[in-house]
């Protein structure tokens, strides 16, 4: 069996900047969502031999450069009450919080005897504060195994993005870590 021990938490800004005074509008739908949450794992090999920290230092320069093309992924939400409570996300550069967490054992040993409670160790979130400004509304988790193998776990609010969107922003930064360039999505 796997033990988890986490490393550090940080936070991950994109490498441009974001336009000022930028703000996307939440829809009806994306509003119904609102006590829900998306978390995907994904587990991948490692190359034989390489050294620890290597894959996640990796990992953490790309998701700089992918957040460049999705700037809500990077914001913060704002609760607007004009007659009709909405929320807003306010675009800029708060980042994406980041957990950095080690695993005994490797990737294949860990899938043997994972179950859901087992998995949601590799999936950190953290429940919206009083101060929703401070509150990050994405959050990923590199855990890199020391006999090989890495998980990506990725969670968010769904008031932002259902599992094709989430998808997407995985896919992105999938491209920017093989292709080292920023794929961003077709608008």
């Amino acid at each position: 069996m796997a033990d988890i021990s986490f490393i550090c938490r940080c936070t991950v800004v994109s490498t441009k900047p974001i336009q000022p005074g930028k703000r996307h509008p939440l829809s009806a739908l994306d509003r119904a969502m609102e006590h829900s949450r998306i978390r995907i794992v994904c587990y991948y090999r490692t190359p034989p031999k390489r050294e620890m920290g290597e894959a996640t230092k990796r990992l953490r320069e790309s998701i700089s450069v992918m957040l460049s093309g999705f700037p809500m992924v990077t914001g913060r939400l704002e609760r607007k009450d004009e007659g009709e409570v909405y929320w807003v996300v306010k675009c800029n550069d708060a980042g994406v919080r980041m957990v950095e967490a080690r695993g005994k054992g490797s990737v294949e040993e860990w899938l043997k005897s994972v179950d859901r409670e087992k998995e949601l160790q590799l999936v950190h979130w953290e429940d919206m504060f009083q101060k929703i400004y401070f509150w990050s509304t994405f959050y990923v988790q590199l855990t890199e195994f020391e006999e090989g193998g890495v998980a990506i776990g990725f969670s968010c609010t769904h008031l932002l993005a259902d599992p094709i969107c989430a998808t997407m922003i995985i896919k992105a930064w999938a491209n920017t870590s093989l292709l080292e360039a920023a794929m961003a999505p077709v608008a």
